[in-house]
């Protein structure tokens, strides 16, 4: 196992900050389109990345399975693709599936479950790739 740095921590912090504020944007700006439930659902995922969030920073220290670093890098990054996917969606199935697997990916990486990180950043990839159209 490695130990991530200050730094590291940081960006995950932030990163799960940052997906929670974009989750916010989009339950406003959707707010009447959405059911009580779906409130519900996207409440809690603000909740539990900004609970993830909060535990990352009074950490002084994580450590994580060497297997699981790489996927650190890619996490962030899709994360941060998947958080703009959610200004240009207005599909509801999609940004709440963008919560949850944010909120599945921040436990995995945070559980150091590489099987829970792995089938989080796929269904992510799955997401936040561009749709085309074959005529």
């Amino acid at each position: 196992m490695g130990e991530l740095t200050r730094t590291q921590l940081n960006q995950m912090a932030q990163v799960w900050r940052e997906m929670a504020r974009n989750l916010t944007m989009y339950q406003a700006s959707h707010w009447t389109e959405l059911s009580t439930v779906q409130h519900y659902d996207l409440n809690a995922y603000q909740n539990s990345l900004l609970t993830r969030a909060q535990e990352i920073d009074e950490r002084a220290y994580l450590l994580l399975n060497e297997s699981l670093e790489p996927a650190l890098t890619t996490s962030i990054q899709l994360v941060d693709q998947a958080a703009h996917a959610l200004h240009t969606t207005d599909e509801q199935a999609k940004a709440l599936n963008i919560g949850a697997l944010s909120v599945a990916l921040a436990a995995g990486l945070y559980r150091n479950n590489e099987s829970s990180v792995q089938l989080a950043l796929s269904e992510l990839r799955n997401l936040t790739r561009p749709v085309t159209v074959r005529r």
